[in-house]
């Protein structure tokens, strides 16, 4: 395969594949301990009214908890710095009205633009929510409130212009930008999808990768439940993928005699061991994407398990299991 198709290698979370040149990361859903981002495109350098746009944006977004007769009316923009990088706005949400069932808590939403100043690129990126036993003093609640916004910011300034290939810790968020936050976060959990540029394609490449602690073992099992209802049906192919066995079906799309649909259920993911997180992966293959010299000499199914075998964890990237794994 490597003979036939010009490829590219594309790094994401932990991980990295190698795609077709023809395939793009359409978007990439991350959720760290302090913040989450999507990364989509980069917006464009010349976009002179982002910051207002981006304050628009947030105020449209946080409009509806101040709706009167709503369970949150009497939220609030708490806090606004546009000066500082990233930019930052925070809501607090009101809790106490008669119709909130969380009055016992003090809560806040945060907002932030990051600015890439030797790319000339902003990142959009929601906080994690704040929650806060209710009540406590006022100081002590701007001292909590405070302490909780710096960590969300630290974390979002780690976030760094570093192009792939490098064997750097951490977190590829695309082929330009890392995430390492010098720790182990909490858990993975990342979503991505690859689309063809291929005019009228259907060709896509979906994969989900989430961890789980020691004790959330029915909740894995659930997870994963599906393949067993695909095992009673179809007939699989055991494929190793990031150093995880699992199980392959592929199917022939009834509409396009050149495209196959496929999944890939993992069989031996574990809670409490990172190196071996919940990786399910879906998507659906064209051979029409290809060149028109290599359509016949190239399956389907070859494309997807060729995909699929250059998944793996990128070098690297597992520095922080092994620092901190005890």
């Amino acid at each position: 395969m490597n003979n036939k198709i010009l490829a590219q290698k594309h790094c994401f979370g932990r991980y990295e594949v190698e795609l077709p040149n023809y395939m793009f990361m359409y978007s990439g859903n991350y959720s760290f301990d302090n913040f989450r981002v999507e990364v989509v495109r980069a917006v464009r350098t010349d976009y002179e009214t982002i910051e207002k746009d981006w304050v628009r944006y947030v105020k449209n977004t946080i409009a509806p908890d101040m709706r009167k007769g709503t369970s949150s009316y009497g939220s609030k923009i708490a806090h606004q710095d546009m000066k500082s990088n990233p930019r930052v706005l925070m809501e607090y949400m009101e809790t106490t009205n008669d119709v909130s069932s969380l009055s016992s808590l003090y809560m806040f939403r945060t907002f932030y633009l990051k600015e890439v100043t030797e790319r000339k690129e902003w990142l959009v990126i929601d906080g994690q929510g704040i929650e806060l036993p209710r009540p406590m003093p006022d100081a002590q609640l701007r001292q909590q409130v405070q302490r909780k916004l710096d960590s969300q910011m630290d974390d979002i300034n780690k976030i760094t212009y570093k192009p792939y290939p490098h064997y750097a810790p951490g977190y590829c968020l695309d082929n330009e930008y890392l995430y390492y936050s010098g720790r182990l976060e909490k858990r993975d959990y990342y979503h991505m999808v690859w689309h063809s540029n291929v005019e009228n394609s259907k060709t896509f490449l979906s994969v989900d990768v989430e961890s789980y602690d020691k004790g959330e073992e029915d909740k894995l099992e659930s997870r994963i439940s599906k393949g067993k209802l695909l095992r009673t049906f179809f007939s699989s192919t055991t494929v190793d993928v990031g150093g995880i066995k699992g199980e392959l079906y592929i199917s022939r799309d009834s509409s396009t005699p050149s495209a196959r649909e496929f999944q890939w259920i993992p069989g031996d993911s574990e809670a409490g061991n990172r190196m071996k997180p919940l990786i399910k992966i879906a998507g659906r293959f064209d051979t029409h994407d290809l060149p028109a010299e290599l359509r016949d000499k190239v399956s389907g199914e070859e494309l997807i398990l060729w995909i699929l075998e250059s998944l793996k964890m990128r070098k690297g990237a597992d520095e922080d299991i092994q620092m901190f794994r005890h």
